[in-house]
């Protein structure tokens, strides 16, 4: 218990020092990408603190509420007027690394069908579970899922840090969270966010289902703010602590059994999802191309292939147009879900 407060302890004064040299660099997301690389030298250094699985799901319920708070009619027009557009790109960025999987594996580039299973844009752990259920490679497997998340985090970062402009009023910008983190909403709309959080938890808990802890409050929180229902404004304070809580989560996944088992074929892994990313990103100019108005960083944070809440948190820091990239990320969210598992079950078929 002793040893296990001191590791905590230790992990929080680094991503301390961690955020304010990356807040001092002017790096989008310090929020999120210091807890993450604070996270994963605890993790590979053989820490063997974890993550409750419980306050990854309140950090969702409250990423939840900022999405909700960003939703709008401008949102729901782009969505209306473009939704063939982001469907078929979101198709397309599927298809690339369904694609760059099953080559990988046909070129005995890694063992058996680990390429095809870490590849996927699924779920991490639930790529993991089928993975395992496929006779795959399940450390191989959550070490390529979890780089690609931290891989896809980071360049994301990096690109909004050579291409974007800082806005002049970012939502919950890191600065801003920074320097106003102790800064209360109004009481009605506190309580309200903190109820609708509560209840977002508790389906998601309910229903055994994390995803829904995101989702019931972007939908639910944004249907009941335009009827004029409530008010959702999430103080700075919770938003600091679910960037850290990703951050953290996504770090301590990795951890040294992992990466030495695995050491051999880390090489190729990475340059794999380097790839996956690349190819991504080609697919962004493109879509910059076609979607009127929309400048680089915007597409490429729409169709970057990670998670919607790292999305969000590095928009919230850059001019960008964040109803274009949450459009984007809900639309690849619900194919991702509708065909992940089994496109990737049929290319392991294949594959073997």
């Amino acid at each position: 218990m002793i040893r296990s407060a001191a590791q905590w302890l230790s992990l929080i004064l680094l991503t301390a020092a961690l955020v304010f040299v990356l807040r001092a660099a002017h790096v989008p997301a310090a929020l999120l990408l210091g807890p993450m690389l604070a996270a994963i030298i605890f993790a590979v250094s053989g820490s063997s603190i974890r993550l409750p699985r419980s306050f990854t799901i309140g950090a969702q319920a409250i990423l939840g509420c900022l999405i909700a708070q960003a939703i709008n009619a401008d949102l729901i027009a782009i969505v209306s007027a473009h939704w063939a557009l982001f469907v078929g790109f979101n198709v397309a960025t599927m298809l690339v690394a369904a694609s760059l999987g099953w080559l990988i594996t046909r070129a005995g580039w890694l063992p058996g069908t680990a390429a095809i299973w870490g590849l996927s844009p699924g779920a991490a752990s639930s790529m993991v579970l089928l993975a395992d259920d496929f006779g795959a490679d399940r450390r191989l497997v959550a070490l390529m899922q979890y780089s690609r998340i931290a891989l896809v985090a980071l360049a994301a970062i990096l690109v909004a840090k050579f291409i974007g402009h800082p806005s002049v009023h970012p939502l919950h910008s890191s600065t801003n969270l920074g320097s106003q983190w102790l800064t209360l909403p109004p009481a009605s709309s506190l309580i309200a966010t903190l109820a609708l959080a509560a209840t977002a938890v508790a389906i998601a808990i309910y229903f055994r289902k994390a995803a829904l802890a995101l989702f019931v409050p972007a939908f639910a929180g944004a249907a009941l703010q335009a009827a004029g229902l409530m008010d959702i404004n999430p103080p700075p304070l919770l938003a600091t602590l679910a960037f850290g809580t990703v951050g953290i989560y996504v770090g301590l996944s990795f951890n040294r059994e992992m990466l030495i088992h695995s050491l051999a074929a880390l090489p190729k892994m990475l340059l794999a999802i380097v790839a996956m990313i690349a190819l991504c990103g080609l697919l962004s100019i493109a879509f910059c191309k076609l979607l009127p108005g929309t400048d680089p960083l915007t597409a490429y944070l729409a169709l970057s292939p990670g998670g919607i809440d790292a999305a969000v948190i590095i928009a919230a820091n850059t001019d960008v147009s964040l109803p274009v990239i949450l459009a984007a990320q809900f639309v690849r969210l619900l194919i991702v879900i509708a065909g992940a598992p089994a496109l990737a079950k049929w290319l392991a078929r294949a594959g073997r």
